[in-house]
């Protein structure tokens, strides 16, 4: 996901509606996501192509289309004949793509903090005020949208595209382990105040060490709050992940 597919589509005024003219099935697919990510839609909840059909008033092949995406970042598991359901998460599960996520994140940013221009930091910044924006009106799923739109930002100022997918899905399956849990009553008084501002800093500054140290803490604080069974897993003894480094 991309800022320009952030700031137009997924976050605006109205996050969940996407932008004029969208395709039927993209609506489809950002109000089914919201549900998920939120724990409206649980894996003991009933899908079914006709039910949706007729809820959002369009064919079977465009609800199709939409759990197909839904399907690609393992929100959803499509059994032919036996129908569609919610995929489950477990805390081992949860505790894996911590460290993938980890790993992914802490060692692309060598790559991204050399490779990053002015005009990166500053759709940087543009991200991270939003996301502020969307926490003060403590819209869970808009926060969810734009932190996973400033992750993958810097990863892909990174280069690395092979692995983006990888990370794409690791990012949105732990938003979904973590909201659908809270039943979106996410205790925001004991986040970070600015959880991206002093990433975008040290990124400012070309420091790497730097950046991927205040990474490491944005990730393990946010998962100490509002995960503690998995920090604790992942995290034992103080034990942080192996970060591989790569060189720019």
């Amino acid at each position: 996901m991309t800022f320009t597919e952030v700031g137009a589509a997924e976050v605006g005024t109205n996050p969940f509606s996407g932008p004029k003219g969208a395709r039927k099935s993209s609506v489809v697919y950002r109000s089914l996501k919201r549900q998920i990510l939120l724990g409206i839609l649980t894996p003991d909840s009933p899908i079914t192509e006709q039910s949706l059909a007729a809820e959002f008033d369009c064919s079977q092949g465009t609800v199709r289309e939409a759990l197909l995406s839904l399907q690609e970042n393992g929100l959803v598991d499509r059994r032919g004949y036996q129908g569609t359901y919610v995929t489950r998460t477990t805390d081992e599960e949860a505790a894996v793509l911590v460290r993938i996520r980890f790993n992914l994140e802490c060692a692309g940013m060598e790559r991204a903090v050399a490779r990053s221009t002015n005009c990166d930091c500053e759709r940087l910044r543009e991200l991270a005020t939003l996301y502020l924006t969307c926490r003060a009106e403590r819209d869970v799923f808009a926060c969810t949208e734009v932190d996973r739109a400033f992750h993958m930002s810097i990863f892909q100022i990174a280069d690395m595209p092979m692995l983006e997918p990888i990370l794409q899905r690791t990012l949105i399956q732990l938003h979904r382990f973590v909201v659908s849990r809270h039943q979106g009553d996410i205790l925001w008084e004991e986040l970070q105040s600015d959880p991206h501002g002093e990433i975008v800093d040290a990124m400012a500054r070309r420091e790497a060490d730097c950046a991927q140290r205040v990474l490491s803490d944005h990730i393990g604080l946010s998962l100490e709050k509002l995960a503690p069974e998995v920090h604790k897993t992942v995290f034992a003894d103080d034990a942080m992940p192996h970060l591989p480094a790569i060189s720019a």
